[in-house]
């Protein structure tokens, strides 16, 4: 066939025809988008589960740090306690004993803690006492020697010691040097033997052995003083010692095979 004759049999559609077509297409259209609200409603109570229960938080670790008769030196944590968006840490302010107490004086049901000087001290102090205070002194008290009379509107002082003062000792004041107060000794039985310990004054106010004291009582107890030397390379040694293990774990077995066969054979039997 020529290819004129080809354009010729090809014809342009009708006008119904192409009707037809448009209506038939329209229902595959996609429809344009809708706007999506701005606006936004959020739940006004939270699902069921561990939402809603209390938190499993990490503790804050308060309360009380040392407890009643414990020795404190200046700086040392007492209570640690919470406030009102503040910290009420209580600190100690002097060397001392701790003490709980209570003040029904000051409020009927509240507690308080302070720092006396000596372990027998109590808290709180009767109204009116004289308070206590080292001002970073040693307490020390004066030799009577004078007796004072007042006569009238004169006061006579009679330095000349009497019979009863000169019966009273003078008081005698220990000073020890800085070195010997930071080490104490305290003595102790072990296996029916009188054991002296040296302790020193380790910083934090720790009271403990020196390393190489620890060790040296190591090294001296029955223990060491009976335990053989170690030598190394000595392989026989260390076959001898496997052995012997080895052949206690099986009569250890033994053992406890044979109790178990004896319990089943009395089972049976009854």
């Amino acid at each position: 066939m020529a290819l004129h004759q080809l354009h010729r049999s090809i014809r342009a559609p009708s006008l119904a025809a192409l009707a037809a077509l448009e209506s038939a297409l329209s229902s595959f259209r996609i429809s344009p988008q809708r706007a999506i609200p701005s606006g936004r409603r959020n739940a006004s109570h939270q699902a069921q589960g561990r939402a809603n229960g209390p938190k499993d938080g990490a503790g804050k670790r308060l309360g009380a740090k040392k407890t009643d008769g414990m020795y404190v030196v200046p700086g040392n944590i007492l209570y640690k306690q919470r406030g009102t968006g503040r910290d009420h840490t209580i600190h100690a302010g002097v060397p001392g004993y701790v003490k709980y107490y209570t003040d029904p004086a000051l409020h009927k049901k509240r507690k308080y803690i302070g720092v006396v000087f000596e372990r027998g001290n109590t808290l709180p102090q009767p109204p009116n006492a004289v308070r206590r205070r080292k001002l970073g002194m040693l307490a020390y008290q004066m030799p009577l020697t004078t007796v004072q009379r007042e006569t009238g509107d004169l006061a006579n002082a009679d330095l000349s010691a009497s019979s009863d003062d000169a019966a009273i000792p003078p008081p005698v004041l220990q000073e020890q040097p800085q070195e010997a107060r930071k080490t104490k000794t305290i003595r102790t039985r072990r296996d029916g033997e009188l054991v002296e310990t040296k302790l020193t004054l380790r910083p934090g106010y720790q009271w403990r052995q020196t390393n190489w004291e620890i060790a040296r009582t190591a090294l001296q107890s029955k223990a060491a003083t009976s335990a053989k030397t170690y030598k190394p390379g000595d392989r026989f040694a260390a076959w001898r010692k496997r052995s012997a293990r080895v052949a206690k774990n099986a009569e250890r077995r033994s053992i406890g095979r044979a109790s178990k066969g004896k319990k089943k054979s009395q089972k049976q039997a009854a």
